[in-house]
């Protein structure tokens, strides 16, 4: 059981992908939220659980083709955000960026994250094994891992 916990406190979040018909059926958004994004046909659901606190983001989208890239860091400096930028920016992947945040458990068990389009990476444009490996060249990255993000089935 600790390690089921230990995994999930590497994770920073947990994402969903929600259609236009559930988003529209579900109770808890306020009407007037509804009102102002009811446009796009899917909606990425961030969700970021700290102890007392659930922190839940919600980005409409014109796909439901949603990627997380989690890289493990020994420890965030300004070169390693600034490498991070770099091969983002070099593959042409920040232009397709929805959300990114980091954080550091313990100051020694550091995650960045990035949720982005996936539509690229699906047509072969660019490749998941070389996303890894540019970030698995810069200094101080353990990890790489990229996840697709599951479409919620009501």
């Amino acid at each position: 059981m600790e390690e089921n916990n230990e995994e999930t406190k590497n994770k920073i979040s947990i994402g969903l992908i929600i259609s236009n018909e559930d988003f529209q059926k579900n109770s808890i958004f306020p009407g007037e939220v509804i009102k102002e994004i009811l446009e796009s046909p899917f909606y990425l659901l961030i969700f970021i659980s700290r102890e007392d606190v659930i922190k839940i983001s919600c980005f409409p989208t014109k796909t439901d083709n949603i990627k997380k890239v989690l890289i493990h860091l020994t420890e965030f400096s300004p070169e390693l955000v600034k490498g991070i930028s770099s091969v983002l920016k070099e593959m042409n992947l920040s232009k397709h960026i929805l959300h990114t945040t980091g954080l550091c458990y313990e100051m020694e068990n550091c995650f960045y994250e990035t949720y982005l389009v996936g539509d690229n990476l699906e047509s072969n444009v660019i490749s998941i094994d070389s996303i890894k490996g540019k970030f698995m060249n810069i200094a101080k990255v353990i990890d790489v891992s990229v996840e697709n993000i599951p479409i919620f089935k009501n």
